[in-house]
């Protein structure tokens, strides 16, 4: 029978107790390094996403052409597959609204868009297109449903707001029709419907008020015409004028100006008045005139003195100074005179 010798066996207790001993550490070992892997994995994943939040960027504000605003409208850098997934109702055509730091964040996770508000101020202004129908083409509708109505032209309309205008999208038909019309004629005012878009999802209806006013057409000067002058015909034009504000005396046909001289300045651009013009005197008292006396049988001229002055026109009296005599004679033109035949004798 063979024995183990004593240190043989001392030798494998001791290297049963060193195994023992190294077991722990080993394990220590292994969970260190796993857990070093987590943590690197960890710190991969959070660099990624920390890289794809930063090639998001909030649009600091958008203009959209529909009726919805989508997360393209909102972010840049976002997937192209998102570009047009509608998060919200766009505004009115022609108004805006602001969707602010939470909305865009509740937004932004419910979509999976990796963009996180930075401060408090992060915000969007979202402007709707819009086509914009002026005062001015309102108006115009409303003068011809006026006439359409028997209001006689011409006249003005004066609306009661000159800043309403009409949005429309930028889709629609920029048309406007007068659908309805109201009008008072003793005291000239009216209401009117304006629809836009008619018979379609767009019809959209306005009512507004106001006021037409008939007008006159009275000559007026275009230019500063001095005291004694003659007007001329290229000084004066026809221009309207509400009616009830044409005073009574104002000149209404153009030829009771042109060649008329002026008495007393007018401003340019006003009705003229009788009572500031006058026939220009075109023989003055004590001017040598010249006298024609013309009759179916003969032609005669004189020289003479005017005793009087005298417009186109106007009948004055004369010395004849071949015979001393004192006749009765018509002005024709600047010292001119025509003898009546029957007053010379």
């Amino acid at each position: 029978m063979y024995t183990v010798p004593w240190y043989s066996r001392r030798m494998k207790i001791k290297n049963i107790i060193l195994a023992l001993a190294i077991l722990p550490a080993l394990a220590s070992l292994s969970f260190l390094t796993e857990g070093a892997y987590a943590q690197s994995s960890q710190g991969s994943n959070l660099r990624n996403n920390q890289q794809n939040a930063s090639s998001i960027f909030l649009k600091p504000d958008a203009l959209v052409e529909g009726e919805y605003v989508t997360l393209g409208d909102l972010f840049s850098g976002i997937d192209p597959q998102q570009q047009d997934i509608a998060v919200a109702h766009a505004p009115q055509p022609g108004k805006q609204t602001i969707l602010d730091y939470r909305w865009l964040y509740g937004i932004a996770q419910r979509h999976n868009v990796e963009w996180r508000p930075r401060t408090t101020a992060d915000q969007v202004l979202i402007t709707r297109a819009s086509q914009v129908i002026t005062i001015d083409e309102i108006r115009d509708s409303v003068e011809v449903a006026l006439v359409d109505h028997g209001i006689q032209r011409p006249f003005i309309v004066d609306l009661s707001s000159d800043n309403f205008q009409l949005h429309l999208p930028v889709d629609a038909k920029a048309l406007v029709e007068i659908t309805a019309l109201e009008i008072n004629s003793r005291t000239q005012r009216f209401v009117a419907s304006v629809t836009t878009g008619a018979q379609t999802a767009q019809q959209r209806t306005y009512r507004i008020s106001g006021k037409y006013y008939p007008l006159t057409s009275v000559p007026v000067l275009v230019e500063p015409v001095s005291r004694g002058s003659v007007i001329r015909a290229d000084q004066v034009e026809y221009r309207d004028f509400r009616s009830e504000r044409v005073p009574a005396g104002a000149i209404r046909d153009i030829n009771d100006v042109i060649g008329k001289e002026v008495t007393r300045p007018s401003n340019p651009n006003e009705p003229l008045m009788f009572r500031d013009l006058s026939n220009p005197i075109l023989v003055r008292r004590g001017a040598l005139v010249i006298i024609r006396l013309v009759t179916a049988n003969m032609a005669l001229t004189a020289r003479g003195k005017a005793m009087e002055n005298g417009s186109l026109g106007d009948v004055i009296r004369v010395v004849n100074q071949s015979s001393n005599k004192t006749i009765q004679v018509e002005v024709v033109a600047e010292n001119e005179v025509r003898a009546l035949p029957a007053m010379s004798q």
